[in-house]
């Protein structure tokens, strides 16, 4: 193995090994020193990579979301129409929060926290937000608002309308609350669908 790849392969175990311990136990009660036991490397090891826990924990969220949107828009057709489109992104939001339930909680961990509002704020107020940054999601909607296929609502409460009542389901579902029907789910993104359009 070359240096680059167990320098890759470290890092990944430290994202890997951070959003399982977070998953479960929260970000106070995550200290580095577990990490490193976990990730099976020194604590030095992490600062090598991140500069502090608040880098490292921004880091981990990035990673999921890029994960996360490599398998929600895998042979996705942006040509497609607005309401396909839309209708595609959810249900493979849902399977994919479904079958990774760490990464599920990491996420709600993370929106729930100081670091989640730092990053809502810099989304709503465009500060320190570049391309690569933005949601997909908002990209589709900043496209349906131009062609008036959807309400003309700012783009991260036509979010709000989409993934927070997909998100709360979810949650009931992995604290089995209620029971996974995936004809219920459909019939929730079409009513999100309903939501947002004009």
């Amino acid at each position: 193995m070359n240096q680059n790849n167990q320098k890759t392969d470290k890092k990944v175990a430290i994202l890997e090994a951070t959003m399982e311990l977070v998953a479960e136990q929260g970000f106070d009660h995550t200290p580095t020193s577990q990490i490193a036991e976990k990730a099976k490397v020194g604590i030095g090891t992490i600062y090598r990579y991140f500069k502090d826990k608040d880098e490292l924990i921004h880091e981990v969220f990035r990673y999921i979301l890029e994960r996360e949107n490599l398998d929600t828009f895998k042979d996705f057709h942006p040509e497609s129409p607005i309401r396909q489109q839309y209708i595609q992104y959810c249900t493979r939001l849902i399977d994919y929060s479904l079958q990774h339930l760490q990464e599920f909680k990491f996420i709600q961990h993370y929106f729930h926290s100081p670091y989640g509002l730092s990053h809502r704020q810099e989304k709503i107020y465009n500060t320190k937000v570049n391309s690569a940054d933005e949601s997909p999601l908002i990209r589709l909607f900043e496209i349906a608002r131009t062609q008036q296929i959807v309400k003309d609502l700012p783009s991260f409460v036509l979010g709000a309308l989409t993934i927070g009542p997909i998100i709360w389901l979810l949650r009931d579902i992995h604290s089995g609350l209620i029971p996974y029907n995936p004809e219920m789910m459909r019939s929730v993104v079409e009513a999100c669908w309903d939501a947002v359009k004009r």
